[in-house]
């Protein structure tokens, strides 16, 4: 008896993706979520055996329409430039001595002779002919993923590769890139235009950190941002090592759809450059921009060796307390390398509209939430925050009554708890010979139970109790946690 497609569907989803492509001859359901599974995404770097077989393989239709997102790291062209040219440029001489050790040895390998290739390539430049044909060919990629820095011997050779995906319907496009190649992939682009991108994540490089010869680079990106006017709606920009941007974000137009922007900050002077740049394009943006995400960063460069907290928080300051989003209603802050008095002012700048804040990344005494949450005016009520994910913490009976006093109308509250005690002020007591095998004394959270069932908060709005059930003592037990919190506060439905 055969079943309708969309059960084996949901039968499908029960059965582990390594299984299912055991499975792909049972039937076309099998077959076909094994085939999206193996080629949806797919990734090219280093030439080998592999990648051949797959370039050939996406020369079939059926194949290329699975495609969804493409990682692509030009490595192949320098590994192209070292065999395959290099072959072709040795002396007849050389080409008889090898061609003399092929017959010497073809009866010991006759037997062990992989499958021929598919695909042949004389040149670097038929490879890379072929693998332009084929990704300027993906019907539905949507997101593309590019990784280009280092490798100086292949010059810009890869860029006419890199940038044939960029003719299609792309929805996201990220570029882990130097300045030094960005040139060159815009320079290869210059005549035609992007696709309609909803998704440009920036990570930037710099091979030379000579900032006086990038000016036009940064201009001509600034330019392919502005060109993406009617559809980007979420941009990232992250630095490897700290260098000025603020000439990119002063030459970038308005874009009306921005509502998501993401910045990591290096740790070290001049980390984005001069404020002025990024408060001009901030402001530019008030009305638009709805989530801003913040982090620091020392990936690479003088911030490994130079990072200073002071100066980045003067930094920061001198930045964001010159900013005003009109329209902000989310705000993501890492409080990893970012002070919390920096973090803190960008709170109190943007609170009257916030509706959502996520603060996490290092432990907030009592006295932290204390003065975060009081950054939100208490009179907000069309506009009170509804959702918070904020930590780690100590989870205490009084940080409850906080959080119950000030967020009256918060519908969903995620802690990360470190650990819990029975009264704000106690020094949590732990046992384990390890800092990967320790559990809270089982004590204090029995009394930390027992101090909150005598709490109600029936003026509490909130609805969804997240305790990350990951991050809190092992050995407490969840359904009394459950239980106590469920009678204390009245409109909660959901505790995790």
């Amino acid at each position: 008896m055969s079943l309708p497609n969309d059960v084996w569907l949901q039968i499908i989803d029960y059965i582990s993706p390594l299984a299912i492509q055991e499975l792909y001859s049972v039937n076309s359901a099998f077959f076909n979520v094994a085939m999206d599974q193996r080629y949806q995404q797919i990734s090219f770097s280093y030439l080998s055996r592999k990648m051949i077989w797959t370039l050939a393989r996406l020369k079939d239709p059926p194949v290329a329409k699975r495609v969804r997102i493409l990682h692509l790291y030009p490595h192949f062209v320098k590994d192209a430039l070292d065999t395959m040219d290099l072959s072709s440029s040795q002396s007849l001489l050389s080409k008889f001595g090898e061609l003399a050790g092929l017959i010497r040895d073809q009866k010991k390998l006759i037997l062990k002779q992989k499958p021929r290739l598919p695909l042949k390539f004389k040149t670097c430049r038929d490879l890379m002919q072929v693998m332009m044909e084929i990704f300027s060919g993906l019907p539905n990629l949507t997101d593309y993923h590019i990784l280009w820095c280092g490798l100086p011997s292949v010059g810009s050779d890869p860029a006419l590769v890199l940038s044939s995906p960029l003719r299609l319907n792309l929805r996201c496009l990220r570029l882990e890139i130097s300045l030094e190649k960005l040139q060159y992939m815009l320079s290869s682009f210059h005549n035609q235009s992007l696709p309609e991108l909803e998704e440009l994540d920036l990570f930037i490089r710099v091979e030379h950190l000579n900032a006086d010869r990038y000016d036009n680079i940064l201009l001509m990106l600034a330019h392919m941002i502005s060109s993406l006017h009617s559809s980007l709606r979420k941009l990232t920009v992250q630095l490897w090592e700290p260098f000025d941007l603020s000439l990119l974000f002063a030459a970038i137009s308005y874009l009306p759809l921005l509502d998501k922007l993401s910045l990591s900050i290096p740790m070290s002077f001049p980390n984005l450059g001069n404020p002025d740049g990024l408060i001009g394009f901030l402001n530019a943006q008030s009305n638009t921009l709805r989530t801003l995400s913040i982090r620091a960063s020392e990936l690479g460069g003088r911030s490994l060796m130079m990072h200073n907290e002071l100066q980045l928080g003067a930094w920061m300051d001198q930045t964001f307390s010159k900013v005003h989003l009109a329209c902000i209603t989310k705000l993501e802050i890492s409080l990893y390398l970012v002070p919390f008095e920096s973090a803190l002012l960008c709170v109190r700048t943007f609170s009257n509209t916030l509706t959502s804040l996520v603060f996490t990344g290092s432990h907030l005494a009592y006295e932290d939430l204390d003065l975060l949450t009081a950054a939100f005016p208490p009179s907000r009520q069309k506009q009170a925050l509804h959702h918070a994910r904020i930590g780690p913490v100590t989870l205490s009976p009084q940080l409850i009554d906080l959080f119950a006093e000030r967020f009256p109308e918060m519908d969903k509250l995620e802690l990360l708890v470190k650990s819990i005690v029975p009264s704000e002020g106690d020094v949590p007591l732990f046992c384990g010979r390890s800092n990967s095998d320790r559990d809270q004394d089982e004590g204090q959270i029995r009394r930390f139970i027992e101090e909150m069932k005598h709490r109600h908060y029936s003026d509490w709005k909130l609805r969804y109790l997240d305790l990350s059930s990951g991050s809190y003592p092992r050995l407490m037990n969840e359904e009394q946690f459950k239980s106590v919190f469920m009678q204390s506060i009245l409109a909660l439905r959901t505790f995790v």
